[in-house]
């Protein structure tokens, strides 16, 4: 393995964009709240070890660096003219505190790591994608060390050529699962190199500070984590998907106005998604189970409620690569709807074994999952039930109270 040119976050902008939205959306309807996080491994056989533990504690205890720049919020205030100046005013003064935040062991016997995280809800938020980077970079500097970057870049400019040659368009939402900063750095590269003139286009990156590195735009959506809480706050599950979405438009007066559709399964999602707030939101995004038959769901939704589909677009995001993607986009061209797509690990993280170009070097597969607001359970029903996460009593009255135990 070679060395990494970066290790560690080298700037608060190395986050995904949505994050930033979410907490300017927090401190205006929830400046409070307390919350509580904990890591996830859905893959537990990737065990950790002492080193790897030791390397994550390391680029913890240095988030405390970490600052915005007065460059930093002059990007952000050009870049995203959604982002408030009061926000932005917040960001300059904001501080990690990785000490009294977050809390980290490892069990050395069964190579579990357990990670959580707690404080206001408007404090800690930006914690998820920076703890995820790193834990994902420990594990590949110090257990699975047998890759290399050779052939990366190559390997990328073909996955885009094959996206932009078919038609699509898509963008670069990679940080979470980074092999570490230099994979991504190294996609950045490959991705930017492509034609702009091509039936499809690549279209930017969830990252800010690559987005700022190489003269793209940053995109993002909005994350699970917004409907979750809102539910659990307000005591309802039934009606968690449209508090959200009101909420969330309230602030952004229609910028960013991707719905996302699974927190708590689709069908859920569609009771709460009328025609008012189908008007408004230039789309929805998908992020689990059937693409092919989601996008039936959504135009037949889209009709009924009198909208017409053909105005509307939708995100995919659900562990995508360049063959997938491009199935998608045929499949929503028959249909007469708009798509593009975000892929993540599929770019940041595809590596074979340097030993044996044969074998892969396997991708994490982690998540950091809201658990608690002010000790209410915070629940996520996908539509992958494998992927359903929180409290087991509080999963169940959810899928009770919306009618989903029997689907």
């Amino acid at each position: 393995m070679e060395q990494a040119e970066h290790r560690t976050p080298q700037s608060i902008l190395d986050q995904d964009l949505y994050k930033f939205c979410m907490q300017q959306a927090v401190l205006e309807h929830y400046p409070d709240v307390v919350v509580e996080y904990g890591f996830i491994n859905r893959d537990p056989s990737m065990k950790f070890n002492a080193a790897a533990f030791e390397h994550l504690r390391r680029g913890i205890a240095g988030l405390k660096m970490i600052v915005a720049t007065d460059h930093d919020i002059d990007y952000l205030r050009q870049a995203c003219p959604y982002l408030s100046a009061a926000y932005l005013e917040f960001l300059a003064t904001y501080r990690f505190n990785p000490s009294a935040d977050i809390s980290c062991t490892l069990d050395e016997v069964s190579g579990a790591l357990d990670l959580r995280v707690h404080g206001k809800w408007s404090q800690v938020i930006l914690y998820e994608i920076s703890l995820l980077s790193l834990i994902s970079e420990a594990y590949f500097t110090e257990v699975d060390t047998d890759w290399s970057y050779d052939g990366q870049l190559e390997q990328i400019f073909a996955k885009g050529a094959s996206l932009v040659e078919a038609g699509c368009n898509f963008a670069e939402f990679g940080t979470r699962r980074r092999r570490d900063f230099n994979a991504q750095d190294i996609v950045m590269t490959g991705l930017t190199q492509l034609q702009k003139s091509g039936p499809g286009q690549f279209t930017g990156t969830s990252n800010v500070y690559l987005a700022r590195k190489y003269g793209v735009l940053p995109v993002g959506t909005v994350g699970h984590e917004w409907t979750m809480a809102i539910a659990a706050m307000e005591g309802t599950y039934e009606n968690g998907n449209s508090l959200a979405l009101q909420k969330w438009y309230s602030t952004f007066k229609g910028s960013l106005g991707i719905a996302l559709t699974d927190t708590f399964g689709t069908k859920a999602f569609f009771a709460n998604f009328g025609h008012d707030l189908a008007s408004k939101y230039v789309g929805v995004r998908h992020d689990s189970g059937d693409p092919f038959q989601f996008i039936e769901l959504v135009y037949d939704h889209y009709v009924r409620v009198g909208v017409d589909p053909s105005t509307k677009t939708v995100v995919f995001s659900d562990g995508l690569d360049p063959a997938k993607a491009i199935a998608i986009k045929e499949y929503c061209d028959k249909n007469s709807l708009r798509c593009s797509f975000g892929i993540g690990t599929n770019f940041t993280n595809d590596f074979k074994h340097a030993s044996d170009s044969t074998k892969p070097s396997k991708a994490l597969n982690i998540v950091i999952k809201l658990l608690k607001c002010d000790n209410k359970f915070c629940i996520k029903l996908s539509d992958v039930r494998s992927k359903h996460t929180g409290n087991a009593a509080e999963v169940r009255r959810a899928q009770i109270d919306l009618g989903l135990l029997n689907d």
